[in-house]
């Protein structure tokens, strides 16, 4: 047990519990302090603790991982959202924010129907809890156990659990007491953190690969086809009709349809102050995959392959880096989970208490009662997500992406039906409540069926149909994609055939304009020289492009 890795974690755990509690130690407990950090939140805290609620220990172990595996193809995850991040500040984010949203839920009863509302609410209850908050502790905890050990867990024990329970501790503690304005802050400081590990660790790792030139060479010999983000139609983490159905349906949903990524939206000063948060974020998000998927090229060259995906990324530090950098840089992994782990702690506790307790329990519930409610819902989250955290390693999530491909496969089955009710809503006024509903239901559920469908043929099960007739479906993104043309060919058919509710009102101004994408008249003195969210948004963009040109 290394006492200087310890040593500087228990640093980093003060600092960050210090940070969260002191920003907060003077708000009021309003609603929308508590929920919505005052709306008082600057644009470059926006952006950074976006980053922060995406970038979790997954990236750096199962993002290393699968770039071990796939080669350049995983950064498809990264550099891929600028259409979605453009849909988000010029279609959807004003009308979040000019409604005065605490949850996005809230938007789908005001263009559809309360039913539409409650399930999308109880779907991202779901995967907050499931898809990022068990994973994020799971592997928080393993890298606490591994490299404060120094030997590979092979089953869950006391020792693991206790690294859970630490990382949930410190974190629940904070978020408990000082809400988003705790969260955001705390973000700021764990993305600093996060970045410079990742840095060191890229920098150190290709020193010891002796140069970009030996790793370029390793890859390419491997297979030329690893330095590429596009891949043919049947690769399995990017085929080129799979990242097509990624930018229509996953890229879409998390960025813009999830409570955990928006809620610092919302918690903005004003409009420009969001929209300039998401174009700082997306600009951010152009250096993730050189800290979580250029490392592994760099392990590629390094070791070479059949090495466990999941585990990699800690070889490489425990390999490559003194005590003393291996505490640096298990206080940036810790980082990066503790961001993303608040985040969700918040944004369910906000789910909960204004789509489920206000809503359905208590309409008159008061301020007071309804931040207490908050408190002991990320309370009771915290707990669900201690006592599930052993679950991936009880299962072995290892393989074919390990713990990143079952995140992403995961949303995948949720993404499609989501985003193509949220384009919907904004976008073609015939879509209704019901239609809207039964699509939510039925594109969730086929996501799921088609992925049964496939392991039971790839189980030999059936004599039906070859495995080899299919296997251009397997790739997760490809299904998304095709539950995407499914999902919007079950919301064309049922707003025709399913008569709308004859009581059902919606608020005309979701539907889209131009009026939408302009700034409001008092804030348009925002956009003048250096800070004109239009040149910023169009650089964004053409870099984004170039990348995607010269990676192809």
């Amino acid at each position: 047990m290394n006492l200087t890795i310890i040593s500087i974690v228990g640093i980093y755990f003060a600092v960050s519990l210090g940070v969260g509690l002191w920003v907060a130690r003077r708000e009021k407990k309003s609603t929308e302090d508590y929920f919505l950090a005052g709306r008082k939140v600057p644009w470059y805290a926006v952006a950074m603790s976006m980053t922060g609620s995406n970038i979790g220990t997954e990236h750096f172990i199962g993002f290393v991982g699968a770039a071990y595996i796939f080669g350049l193809a995983p950064a498809v995850w990264e550099w891929g959202n600028f259409i979605s991040y453009s849909v988000l500040i010029w279609i959807f984010l004003p009308f979040y924010f000019r409604k005065k949203l605490y949850t996005i839920s809230q938007f789908l009863e005001q263009r559809y129907s309360p039913v539409t509302r409650g399930i999308f609410a109880a779907a991202q209850l779901f995967m907050m809890v499931l898809g990022v908050l068990v994973p994020a502790l799971y592997l928080g905890a393993r890298i606490l156990y591994e490299m404060v050990l120094h030997r590979q867990i092979e089953s869950v024990n006391w020792l693991f659990m206790g690294c859970v329970l630490a990382i949930a501790g410190v974190t629940a503690a904070y978020c408990i007491y000082g809400g988003l304005l705790s969260v955001v802050w705390t973000d700021v400081l764990q993305v600093a953190i996060l970045i410079t590990g990742g840095m060191i660790v890229l920098v150190i790792g290709a020193y010891h690969a002796g140069g970009i030139k030996p790793i370029v060479t390793a890859n390419l010999a491997a297979d030329p086809a690893r330095l590429n983000l596009i891949q043919n139609a049947t690769h399995k983490l990017a085929p080129w009709p799979g990242v097509i159905g990624y930018w229509l349906s996953t890229s879409l949903c998390y960025v813009g349809t999830n409570q955990f990524y928006l809620q610092r939206c919302l918690g903005a000063k004003n409009e420009w102050h969001a929209k300039m948060g998401v174009v700082g974020c997306a600009f951010i998000k152009l250096l993730i995959p050189v800290l979580v998927v250029f490392p592994g090229l760099v392990a590629f060259a390094r070791f070479g392959p059949g090495l466990d995906s999941d585990g990699i990324y800690l070889r490489m530090i425990d390999e490559m880096l003194p005590a003393f950098g291996q505490g640096i840089l298990l206080a940036a992994l810790i980082a990066a989970m503790m961001s993303t782990v608040s985040s969700v702690l918040n944004s369910a506790s906000t789910i909960w208490t204004v789509d489920v307790h206000k809503r359905l329990l208590r309409r008159k519930a008061s301020e007071q009662e309804m931040v207490r409610i908050g408190q002991w819902a990320t309370f009771i989250t915290i707990i669900l997500g201690v006592v599930l955290a052993p679950v991936p390693l009880m299962y072995a999530l290892k393989g074919q992406g390990g713990i990143f491909v079952y995140i992403q496969s995961l949303g995948a089955h949720f993404a499609p039906p989501i985003s193509v009710i949220f384009l919907a809503a904004f976008l073609w006024r015939k879509a209704h409540g019901r239609a809207a509903t039964f699509t939510l239901i039925f594109g969730i559920a086929f996501g799921f069926a088609l992925e049964l469908f496939l392991r039971t043929v790839q189980a030999e099960r059936t004599t039906l149909i070859e495995l080899e007739q299919i296997r251009w479906m397997e790739p997760f993104m490809t299904r998304a994609g095709i539950s995407w043309v499914v999902s919007v060919l079950a919301l064309v058919l049922s707003s025709y055939l399913i008569p709308p509710d004859q009581n059902e009102t919606y608020d005309r101004d979701c539907i889209w304009n131009k009026r939408w994408a302009r700034l409001p008249d008092g804030l348009r003195h925002f956009n003048k020289g250096a800070r004109n969210l239009m040149f910023w948004w169009i650089v964004m963009l053409s870099v984004s492009i170039a990348i995607f040109v010269y990676f192809r």
